[in-house]
Parts: structure tokens; C-alpha cells; sequence
């Protein structure tokens, strides 16, 4: 059995005094943390998809997010 891809998420948690401890349980059930904003309570990574409903299940995660890209047209050349 093949693991499930590789998605980027970002999460919140629900009580910035025990960031530490949340992203460490998150750590445990698979997510790579690629940055972290203590300050705000939020922290992005990647996960196997099919983990997604554990880090869910994180004590302490408020929410789990799938990140997505914008991509923007150019922007218009300026009138001269």
C-alpha cells in the first residue's frame, strides 16, 4: 500500500500558551512544520493527505486548512 500524497496545510491552534506542545503532537501524527507564527497561534507544513482527519483530532488544533496558490495575471503596463 502506497501513502496517500504530500498536501501543504496550515493550522491554528487554540491556545498560543501551548503552541509548543500542539506542534509537537502534530509533529507526532506527520506533519513537517515548514514555518511557524507562535505569536498568532498558526504553523504551516505538509502531510500525508489521509492524515489530515488525525492532525484534526490534534488536542489543541483549532483548525486544519489545505493551502492553496493564487495565481495573479501581470500586471497592466502603466499609462504614459
Amino acid at each position: 500500500m502506497s501513502e496517500s500524497p504530500r498536501v501543504d496545510v496550515i493550522l491554528s491552534v487554540d491556545d498560543v500558551g501551548r503552541f509548543a506542545e500542539t506542534i509537537g503532537a502534530a509533529e507526532a501524527v506527520g506533519l513537517t512544520v515548514t514555518s511557524e507564527q507562535p505569536l498568532i497561534g498558526t504553523a504551516a507544513g505538509t502531510i500525508a493527505e489521509d492524515r489530515i482527519p488525525l492532525l484534526r483530532a490534534v488536542e489543541g488544533v483549532e483548525a486544519v486548512e489545505r493551502a492553496r496558490t493564487i495565481h495573479l495575471p501581470p500586471p497592466e503596463p502603466p499609462d504614459r
